[in-house]
């Protein structure tokens, strides 16, 4: 995908500048050099970690009018990464990418001005510019009822949570991008393959994510009541024809050693997932020590706890995902941390 099409673009697969050189034409005034540059930095890819100094290249780049690096600067404007959250800001970025003719950002502004449940993105009828700025994020943020489903593990569901081209977007992001799934193991802290998952998996990070992620994640924290700020980086499964996940438990148990390392000590408490299609047989959600079986269909959502009402390991909360019979299913999951999720806890003198 060229780096004018999209988000998903802008660490160009098979592009191997030199770092060197990189900052000689970044320095020349390059901005497609200022854009590589700052993403490269911004997380340590092939070059010294400085996100800050990341976070101005790329902020150069936009400023001298690069697609992507415009496309990136909504994204981290969205998410509030070394510049202050700002969901006008970030439409704006947008708007300005969509108007230079960045596909990506024009596909996602008919998204999020159309809403979260609308059947259709909205046709553009004035400047993309103009239709960024009605993109509504108070309808993004009012999710639909909660429905309880169970008390013994805590299982909640939402109809309609969101739309069918919202869903289609997210699983289009993601194909190209599956990789084995792993699972984390908390006593040697590694993620590692296991034969008890044998689907596929794409994480999104800072580079990859976009503004309709963003606000989907926006809308699980009002439907879960947990912030934004505890939540992994979202991850789509997919689960090929006989694929399956045997039972386990999400937490990662390792709450008093930490979750990984550099000192975190906090640890899942809520698995939410998206169902990103519904043309498939067999694959339910199980709960097996409880007897319950969910399968959603295309938008709806489902979020269980991993702990009990006194914030105890819920043994209960054992799940799995059955084996797909026909063909294939596609789901959004978002774990949820009980605190900031990777910041260290404070050293004890």
């Amino acid at each position: 995908m060229d780096s004018r099409d999209g988000v998903s673009g802008l660490v160009e697969q098979g592009v191997e500048d030199d770092l060197a050189d990189l900052r000689r034409r970044a320095d020349r005034g390059d901005a497609v050099a200022m854009r590589r540059l700052g993403s490269r930095l911004l997380i340590g890819d092939r070059a010294p970690l400085e996100p800050k100094q990341g976070f101005g290249w790329i902020a150069r780049g936009a400023a001298d009018g690069d697609v992507a690096a415009l496309e990136l600067m909504a994204t981290l404007t969205g998410i509030g990464a070394f510049a202050p959250q700002s969901w006008p800001d970030a439409f704006d970025f947008l708007g300005r990418a969509a108007e230079r003719g960045g596909a990506s950002a024009q596909a996602q502004i008919r998204l999020l001005a159309a809403g979260p449940q609308a059947a259709a993105p909205i046709e553009p009828t004035e400047g993309w510019a103009d239709l960024a700025r009605r993109i509504d994020v108070a309808a993004w943020t009012a999710p639909p009822p909660r429905k309880p489903l169970w008390e013994t593990p805590r299982i909640r569901m939402a109809e309609r949570f969101a739309s069918g081209p919202v869903c289609d977007w997210i699983k289009a992001r993601a194909q190209g991008h599956m990789r084995p799934a792993l699972m984390y193991h908390g006593e040697t802290k590694t993620a590692e393959l296991d034969p008890h998952r044998t689907c596929s998996d794409y994480q999104f990070d800072i580079l990859n994510t976009d503004l309709v992620l963003l606000l989907v994640r926006a809308r699980v924290a009002e439907l879960t009541k947990l912030p934004t700020v505890a939540m992994e980086p979202p991850r789509v499964f997919h689960y090929a024809l006989g694929e399956q996940i045997k039972p386990h438990y999400d937490r990662c148990g390792n709450a008093v050693e930490g979750y990984d390392e550099g000192g975190y000590r906090g640890d899942r408490i809520v698995t939410f997932l998206l169902y990103l299609n519904d043309d498939f047989d067999g694959g339910e959600l199980d709960f097996p020590k409880s007897g319950v079986k969910f399968k959603g269909i295309k938008g709806d959502a489902i979020y269980f706890a991993h702990v009990d009402a006194a914030g105890k390991p819920d043994p209960l909360s054992l799940h799995a995902g059955l084996t797909i019979t026909r063909g294939d299913k596609w789901v959004l999951s978002q774990w949820i941390h009980d605190r900031p999720f990777g910041v260290p806890e404070p050293a004890r003198a």
